[in-house]
């Protein structure tokens, strides 16, 4: 592109505060003019885009995302087809051949409801892969890992050592591992020099090299950039991703605009790195503290106690303990996000936060909010709560909730009950819990179809135009930011070129609509012909 301005226009273009537009006019990386392509012209020479009769959109807004994770799962076995322990064990021994001999075996996405003895594999299932190197698979959800039995020993988790508070390592009748290592105690895993949580989330930060990790980077924001996605909120950041985003912006590689999350561990960084002083620059900025309630809904750790499903979870946290952190965070004026998902969990940060009068500018979060009750998403709004869930994972992984939570099953990521309390619509991916698919996620919110094709909580669906503005203008209100989200004079010129009207076709035809184009300050970034820009 030249130096002159740019004048989009010539097909539907939704500004998503309620209007649409002729032609947008951009001018250096910001938005100039919104309106009639004559005035677009009217304001100095311009270079014309055609969109042929493509949908223009604000670049896409994903609140919660895990983008260093996404870029290295892409790297490792993809189990998220696995219908089989014995899949999983084919799918392992494939992606090995293309390995060094030493180098560790990992995957990622399996799923246990789709196992026909649904069950979660074991070391000696993994021992089928290699018995000389460490095999280690991720759980669909990110809160933890199945690892054989080398793996095992090379961690020192063994028959005698104690099972962290908020954690899990699965034994069997005589006290030893089994190979299953979830939330907290994934400690253990990352080795002498790695990342350390604590009791403070799982464990997802496995190590690897600065290069490796700044490759893994490019990758996932590619996938990112592919799905019209232009804005991310890192839900997880400790050392290894702020130095990763610091390396990647600092060799002008940061095309995203990234505002981290920083893990409640690791709040020393904030100091240490002046994060709390507001935006280091448009592409990367601090936006609060991640804290965690429970464990995870689809693996079933998260914190369900009431006897209404197969599965009961637990807490990450010792007695008032969370409530402590979070009243911290906001004392200090720092948003929070905290993972929380059964109505105990939910309560835990609401009380929380109902220590201190409401702060509507801080706009705390509650990330996926599983299982509200009505009175908790009453409670959310006099709060000012944003609620963050992920409506493609109804679709994934619904039917095994169906399954372990009957009872509780159909309120499920409840959007549209948020909705109609008047709460932020706001939907995001987890990816890569679930791939970042925006036209996905919109078929699912306004669905809610499992994957065998059941409605999972009729009243919780979204409108076609509210489930778009979630991941638009409820995205950036998630994450604190006002020029995001909305195609608007003054905003970045992030923008999303899509091959047909997402607000005009048939809801099944929703999830076919493409990227074509994704821009990003005032330019491609990403094109489906030639991928990154």
């Amino acid at each position: 592109m030249s130096s002159r301005g740019v004048v989009l226009t010539g097909g539907p273009i939704y500004t998503m505060n309620g209007s649409t537009v002729e032609a947008v006019r951009l001018d250096g990386d910001r938005i100039s003019l919104v309106g009639t392509l004559d005035s677009a012209m009217a304001s100095g020479a311009a270079e014309v885009v055609d969109l042929a009769g493509r949908c223009l959109l604000p670049g896409f807004v994903d609140a919660h995302t895990h983008p260093l994770m996404l870029g290295q799962c892409m790297t490792w076995a993809d189990l998220s087809t696995a219908s089989s322990i014995d899949e999983v064990v084919k799918i392992l021994r494939e992606h090995a051949v293309g390995l060094d001999r030493t180098s560790p075996i990992r995957g990622f996405g399996y799923d246990q409801h789709r196992f026909t003895d649904d069950r979660h594999p074991t070391a000696v299932d993994l021992d089928r892969v290699s018995e000389d190197v460490t095999v280690t698979i991720m759980h669909a959800s990110g809160h933890g890992y199945v690892v054989n039995s080398s793996g095992l020993d090379t961690a020192g988790i063994r028959a005698g050592v104690p099972t962290p508070t908020g954690g899990l390592i699965d034994r069997d009748g005589y006290g030893n591992p089994t190979g299953r290592v979830f939330d907290a105690a994934c400690d253990l895993l990352t080795g002498t020099d790695g990342t350390k949580v604590g009791n403070h989330g799982p464990n997802l930060h496995i190590p690897d090299t600065s290069e490796a990790l700044a490759a893994q980077l490019d990758i996932a924001q590619g996938s990112l950039l592919s799905a019209g996605i232009t804005s991310v909120g890192d839900c997880q950041v400790t050392d290894r991703e702020l130095s990763t985003y610091v390396d990647s912006r600092e060799a002008g590689r940061l095309r995203l605009r990234v505002t981290m999350y920083v893990l409640s561990s690791h709040v020393a960084l904030v100091e240490r790195h002046g994060l709390d002083s507001g935006l280091s620059d448009d592409h990367l900025g601090f936006g609060g503290i991640k804290h965690y309630a429970d464990g995870s809904l689809v693996s079933g750790t998260a914190y369900l106690p009431c006897g209404c499903g197969a599965t009961h979870g637990y807490l990450y946290h010792e007695d008032g303990e969370l409530e402590e952190l979070i009243d911290a965070s906001n004392a200090l004026g720092r948003q929070t996000a905290t993972h929380a998902q059964g109505p105990e969990a939910i309560q835990l940060v609401l009380d929380a936060l109902g220590r201190r009068e409401p702060r509507p500018g801080l706009r705390h979060r509650i990330e996926h909010c599983g299982f509200p009750t009505d009175d908790q998403i009453v409670e959310m709004r006099r709060l000012g709560v944003v609620p963050v869930p992920q409506p493609t994972q109804v679709h994934l992984y619904g039917e095994g909730v169906r399954r372990d939570h009957p009872e509780q099953a159909e309120r499920m990521y409840a959007s549209g009950l948020f909705a109609r309390e008047g709460l932020p619509v706001v939907l995001s991916s987890d990816t890569p819990v679930t791939r970042p698919d925006v036209m996905l996620a919109c078929w699912c919110a306004e669905t809610r179809l499992t994957a065998q094709g059941r409605v999972l909580g009729a009243e919780a669906k979204l409108t076609r135009l509210q489930a778009l503005e979630g991941y638009t203008r409820g995205g950036a209100h998630a994450l604190r930011r006002d020029d995001v989200g909305s195609i608007q004079v003054g905003n970045f010129a992030d923008l999303v070129v899509l091959t047909d009207d997402p607000l005009a076709v048939p809801v099944d035809t929703l999830p076919g609509i493409t990227v074509d184009e994704t821009w990003v300050d005032g330019r491609p970034a990403w094109s489906a012909a030639e991928g990154l820009i």
